[in-house]
């Protein structure tokens, strides 16, 4: 049965969102810990209250690995966080970010999903797109939550209106966020309203040498191909806060360029195809005491810090052993990955360590405050 609702603690939406912006050229992953419930009206939720960061074993701009090892060591943390809570917690989900590219998941992206939801139906999700600007130039943060389903069964030929002015159940944030201000560790509420198209895996069309007409001219055929090819897509996704309106907006319109309507066709033309598809799920961020009591509701965020510090140690020493030869390293060599060693460290103090240091000094002043 899949999921109907996503209901994410605040700590662990820091988590995931400080784990996505802590690197602008590649990937990185975590799982997410949490329990189904299951009400007596039909709907099955995701609540998740505890976050794992997964140190990657593969580093790259468009995909994302980790060692076995890692999920074995998840499934141990939530094994413990059942004991000290009372509550059985176990790994429901996953998450990721898309530096740079769009929020909705590839076709990679989805086939994955699948295959996690052959082991558990109410496995979720995230994806957090960062990095990336609107029509105007505008930096935003964008988040979704989704599962897979079996796109040759659900897949429906109907017409639709091919508008730029859709919308999906994205959380669609400013990314000029004040760090003085601290909203995400804010509890709270906001709503958005949002719908996509999915434009994921879309490639450029190089134009006919023989025809003599270039792509771009091309707009109001493709337009009106994808109007009779594809099903239409409706969601709505919730996100309530009382202290980051400001941080909240809706998704302006995509450019809807001839190249743009190319893009988007042959993207659909691909999906139609595919064995399984996207379906997006609503996402609600909550207090984490109204999922769940923590000793350390902030664990996760602090145990990210340290996830972030071994992976590039496990890095610079990858790094060495793979120039030793004869148990001897270059004196150039060495330079080199020590140098690069000690430029991610500075900048993982400047991005990270911190940004997260004064977020948690202002909580304690925060926790003061409240007791007097």
């Amino acid at each position: 049965m899949s999921l109907t609702c996503v209901k994410m603690s605040e700590d662990v939406w820091l988590t995931c969102l400080t784990h996505a912006l802590s690197t602008e050229t590649e990937e990185i992953m975590g799982l997410l810990l949490g329990d189904i419930e299951y009400s007596k009206d039909g709907n099955v939720t995701a609540l998740i209250w505890g976050a794992s960061p997964q140190s990657r074993s593969d580093r790259r701009k468009d995909r994302v690995e980790t060692n076995p090892e890692q999920l074995a060591a998840a499934s141990a943390q939530a094994d413990r966080m059942t004991a000290s809570t009372g509550r059985t917690t176990r790994v429901i989900g996953w998450y990721h970010s898309h530096p740079h590219i769009t929020v909705l998941p590839s076709h990679v992206d989805v086939r994955t999903q699948a295959m996690y939801q052959l082991l558990d139906s109410g496995f979720i999700g995230l994806i957090f797109s960062c990095f990336s600007e609107d029509t105007n130039k505008v930096g935003r943060i964008q988040v979704i939550a989704f599962q897979s389903s079996d796109g040759k069964q659900n897949h429906v030929t109907g017409p639709i209106a091919l508008s730029p002015l859709n919308r999906s159940s994205v959380i669609d944030l400013e990314s000029s966020l004040s760090s003085s201000e601290n909203p995400l560790l804010t509890s709270g509420s906001a709503e958005v309203d949002s719908h996509m198209q999915d434009t994921s895996d879309s490639r450029p069309v190089q134009g006919s040498a023989k025809s003599g007409i270039r792509s771009v001219d091309l707009g109001g055929f493709f337009a009106n191909a994808d109007a009779n090819y594809l099903g239409q897509e409706q969601g709505r996704g919730y996100y309530k806060t009382n202290n980051i309106q400001n941080a909240v907006v809706d998704i302006d319109p995509m450019d809807m360029s001839e190249s743009m309507q190319e893009a988007m066709h042959r993207s659909n033309l691909d999906m139609s195809g595919a064995e399984y598809v996207r379906k997006e799920i609503p996402l609600h961020v909550l207090p984490t005491s109204s999922l769940v009591n923590l000793d350390s509701p902030l664990k996760s965020f602090t145990d990210l810090q340290r996830v972030l510090y071994e992976e590039e140690r496990a890095a610079y020493n990858q790094a060495i052993l793979q120039t030793m030869r004869d148990g001897k390293v270059h004196p150039l060599s060495f330079i080199h990955h020590t140098s690069t060693y000690q430029a991610s460290m500075c900048k993982l103090i400047e991005y990270c360590l911190s940004p997260a240091i004064s977020a948690l000094q202002d909580r304690l002043k925060e926790n003061e405050v409240r007791q007097c």
